[in-house]
This record gives C-alpha cells, structure tokens and sequence, in this order.
C-alpha cells in the first residue's frame, strides 16, 4: 500500500512532465543577431556571443562584411521534444534557411558542446551570401570543416579530427566517390539518419583531404573555379586531378587513418563588442516567427496550418494575410493570392522584407507588374534604402519597358553586392541603350564586363558594348532568288558613309580612277581606268547604287574624264569584275 509520502513523490515525478508548460521564451539581441532562446539569459548571451565571433571570422577570411541587415534570426529550442513539430527532416539536428533578405539559423537543442553545429549552419550562411553555388557534397564538407572552428583567448584554429564523423567511416561500407559527388540534394532529402550520417561524414573527410593534403590542396582553386563554371564535380575533379576513383578512395583512407591532421593557425579573431537587449516574446509573435521559418524552408502545407490558425486569432495580421498570399501564389492561385496580398497591403503590412519576399514569388509565377509593383512600392515606403527592393522594382519597369523609371530605382541603390555585379551593370547598360544615352551605356557595358565570370556573359557585355556604339539601320540583301529586300542591321554610331546596299556577304573592294564609259542595256556597266587599265564592273539595278556627288543624269557611251571612286562587290570567274555598291564623284 503506498504512504501519502510516496504519493507525493509520485505526483512529482509524474504529472509536471505531462502537463508542464513549454518554457518562457526569450529573445536576446545585437545589431547582427537575434537569438530566440528557451534558456536562461545567460546561456543566450553566450550563444550571441559564439555568433558575433563566427561573423567576425567569415568577414576575416572573405575580407569583406557580412551583411548584417536585417538580423539573422537565431532560434535555440530546449529540447528535441520541442523542436520536432519544426524539424525538417528526421536527419536534421538544426538547419539554416534563406528566404529574400532574411536569414534564419534553427537549432534544435542547446548544447555547450554543440557551438560546431552553430558554426556549420553559419557557414551555409557565409556560402550564400558569397554566391557561391556548389554540389551538396562540396556545400556539406565545406560546412562541416568549418564546424572543427575554435577560437580562444588570443587563439584562431580551423581544422582537426571530428569523432563521430571518424566513427562513422570506420563502422561503414563508404560509397564510391563518383557516387557521393552525383547525390542530388533532392535524393538526400530522402536519407536515413545512417545514409545521412555517412554522406556528411564523407563529405567533410573528403573536403578536408582537397583543402589540406599537400597532393591536393594545390589543385583546390583550379577544381572550385570548373564547379562554378558549371562543371558537374567528378568531371571537374577529372580534369584537375586526372585520378580514378579508387586512387581517390585509396588516398582519403590513408588520409583518415593518419588522423593528425593539419590545423590551421590563423590571425586572432576580434569580435567588437557590441550591447545586447533582453526582452519577452509574447506567445503570438513566437507562433508568427516559427511559422515564418517553415515558410521560408519551403514547408508550404505546415507553414498553412500554422498561419490558418494565426488569422483566427490575428484577424487584422497584415503579416499573416501576406503569409498566407504566398502560400497561396506556391498552389497556384494566383487570384487568391492577389486578395491576401492586397489585404495585407490595406492593413498597412509593416514589414518591407515580406512585401519584398511575395514580390519574388509573384515574379517567379509570372504574375502581371501590376500585381507586383505595389508590394515593391510598399516595401520601398517602409525601407527606403531597401536595395534589393530598388533592384527588383528596376528590373520590372525596364521589363515594361519604362526606363526613366527604371534608371531611377538603379541609381536609388546604395550599393551594389559583387554577386550583383554583373546582372546589374548588364542591365543598366540595356536601359542606357534604350533611352539613347549611349557613353553612359558604353561605360556600364565595361562593368560588367569587368564582372563577368564566364564567356557567355563576356559575350552578353559586349553585346551591350556593340549596341551603344552602334544604331539601327537598314541594308539590302538579296534572297535565295537573286531579289533584293531590306533588312534591318546596325551600323557604326553617327557613320556618314554608311552604304545600305553593301550586303553582309559581299566582298567589298575599291578602285578609284577616271570614268570612261557607261553601256546601257538590261544589265547597265561600267568601265573605269585604273593605273592604266580597264575595270569593268555591273549595275544590275540603278535603284541599288549608293551615289554621292552624282551629276543629275548620265548619256550612255563614252564618258568625259570624270573623277571617280567605285565601292564594288568582287565576282570572281564572272564576266565584270564585281557589281557596284556605290560611286562617288
């Protein structure tokens, strides 16, 4: 029989686990970061701490700043019991995702040992924001490297073993390394946690071994620059290493089973100090953010359900209708869209990034700039210096072939990102050009010249180039019967000897001397001497001869000594030595 005392123990035990409530959240912030966070404000401060250090680091590294509005939003749950109605899979511990302008960091769990998986999240991170665009085996090995990052005292160190990883290949069959290269990042949503584990376990070991062995790391450059190029990885790794796959898998086991492997020492890392604010986060505004985060993860159908039940109790959420129109634009209902939207709009949506966000999407679905334009003018009335806003709206004017107003939002950008570099130079110039104002055109096209990284968009620049130092014209050409018909063509800006009937094929030469005779007949010739011989040349059609300084009428036969120049196409094995194209007395 139990005694009351064992009761209340029991009751103890028991009933606070089945009906305790979620803990209080708190949001503790920083001009770069805000950190959601189940925990004490302690734990929090030094979960901002490790972040502002990472930033400081990748911005050391890259030798540039990490941008830093608005702030990445940082979210730490207490438990795995918690976070698992917000996990995106089954493998994934903690994830980062990018949606427009704002990023998001999830961790599922806190851990003091664990600041390696805040470091491989903030990676993806620094990848994105570089552009740099890569297989998932290369993105995932690069991330878990920079997970083995310790910074102490007066102490940088990037690189050394990863247990569990090693773990993981020592207990597993691996496979084959043009296989691990091929894996799609759809495929890999389908892993379980043992395939999940030996991919990143791979990649990471893989990675490590081209960015630190002394047989590889030479070659690292020349194989990410073919990658970027678009390259698939293995020919890529073909053509710099010029090694099999088993002489790659034999050289990784001898690389692991050293396990000393070389560590960076790097410059100290110096993190500014910076003041945090700590504040409640009222229930609603946490339901908002974890919704906004499945939506920005692409988790369309729970991200619905959440804001669904969000506007029950937030009728008049501007951010919730704005939500729930891009929800509906990813189903395909665009109508129903367009109402969230203007909904959202009437209920004077504050928030520019989401305006910018659905204007993203309504582009991609091919929405009318009219269902468009509005969300970038909202987003532009609450963040005036909102460049990626400037940007997107610049394109839609110049696509509607509004270009003073298009020039107006380019020039409205404060700056321009290198990864932006190309595309919107490319495009300046194309607005330059079509407003006419062609050095201005001339100049842009250079840029992004300058900022092209393949051919092909080498090519583009000095497209742009050939148009600003050209204007529209047109040239005759004779068909496949012989007839001649007008083309449209480009000639040299401001050209004044511009001859429309010179064609494309034509081989053009030229003879300058005296005018003898003129023989009329159905094909109408010429006879010009030339350093004391006769040039004779054909005029198919008097309608298609470029005349300059011509007396007002030519007699047939003989001709008095008249000065000319004749530009004619040669004809070889013809009866005359080419047709005329034009003639100047």
């Amino acid at each position: 029989m139990f005694s009351p005392r064992w009761l209340i123990i029991l009751a103890a035990l028991s009933f606070p686990l089945l009906a305790a409530p979620a803990s209080e959240w708190r949001l503790t912030r920083s001009e770069h970061f805000e950190v959601y966070a189940q925990l004490g404000d302690q734990r929090a401060r030094a979960i901002l701490t490790w972040f502002e250090q990472l930033r400081a680091f990748f911005e050391q590294q890259a030798g540039t700043s990490m941008r830093s509005s608005p702030p990445v939003r940082v979210i730490v749950f207490a438990s795995d019991r918690e976070y698992q109605p917000y996990r995106l899979r089954s493998t994934s511990d903690a994830y980062y995702v990018g949606s427009g302008s704002q990023d998001y960091i999830v961790l599922g769990a806190d851990d003091p040992v664990k600041f390696g998986l805040a470091a491989h999240e903030y990676a993806h991170l620094a990848l994105r924001a570089w552009n740099l665009q890569l297989p998932p085996w290369l993105t995932e090995g690069l991330a878990e490297f920079f997970a083995t990052l310790r910074i102490t005292g007066h102490a940088t160190a990037l690189g050394g073993t990863l247990p569990g990883r090693v773990q993981t290949l020592e207990s597993h069959a691996w496979m084959p390394i043009a296989d691990l290269m091929s894996l799609s990042e759809e495929s890999r949503g389908r892993e379980e946690r043992a395939a999940a584990n030996l991919f990143y376990a791979e990649s990471w070991a893989l990675t490590e071994m081209l960015l630190l062995s002394p047989d590889y790391a030479p070659g690292f450059k020349q194989f990410i620059a073919l990658v970027r190029s678009g390259s698939p990885s293995w020919e890529a790794f073909q053509a710099t290493y010029a090694k099999s796959g088993d002489e790659i898998s034999r050289d990784l086991h001898i690389w692991l089973a050293k396990r000393i492997p070389p560590t960076l020492q790097l410059p100290e890392v110096v993190a500014k100090s910076v003041p945090a604010q700590v504040s409640d986060v009222q229930p609603l505004a946490l339901r908002l953010l974890l919704a906004q985060v499945l939506l920005a993860a692409g988790e369309f159908e729970r991200a619905e359900t959440l804001f669904s039940a969000l506007r029950q109790d937030e009728p008049e959420s501007a951010a919730v209708s704005a939500a729930l129109g891009m929800i509906a634009l990813h189903k395909g209902d665009s109508g129903g869209a367009s109402r969230f939207w203007k909904r959202a709009i009437d209920q004077g949506i504050p928030d520019a990034r989401l305006c910018y966000q659905y204007a993203l999407l309504a582009d991609q679905a091919g929405l009318p700039p009219g269902d468009i334009r509005p969300a970038l003018e909202r987003a532009l009335r609450l963040q005036p210096d909102f460049d990626d806003a400037h940007y997107q709206l610049a394109l839609l004017e110049k696509n509607a072939r509004h270009y003073e107003a298009a020039l107006r939002e380019f020039h409205a950008m404060r700056v321009v990102s290198p990864a932006r570099g190309y595309a919107y130079w490319l495009a300046l110039a194309d607005t330059f050009n079509e407003l006419g104002r062609r050095d201005e055109a001339l100049s842009a096209a250079g840029h992004a010249s300058e900022h092209a990284a393949t051919s092909a968009e080498r090519a583009r620049a000095a497209e742009q180039s050939y148009l600003a130092q050209t204007e529209l014209a047109v040239q005759f050409i004779s068909d496949a019967s012989g007839h001649p018909r007008l083309v449209a063509t480009r000639k040299p800006q401001q050209q004044s000897d511009w001859n429309p009937f010179i064609e494309p094929s034509d081989d053009i030469q030229s003879v300058q001397g005296m005018l003898r005779e003129i023989e009329c007949g159905s094909v109408t010739t010429i006879r010009v001497e030339a350093a004391g011989r006769l040039v004779t040349l054909a005029i198919p059609d008097l309608q298609h001869v470029q005349m300059r300084h011509a007396p007002p009428e030519f007699v047939c036969g003989p001709q008095t000594a008249t000065q000319v120049t004749v530009d004619y196409a040669r004809t070889p094995n013809a009866a005359t030595a080419g047709i005329v194209r034009g003639m100047d007395f």
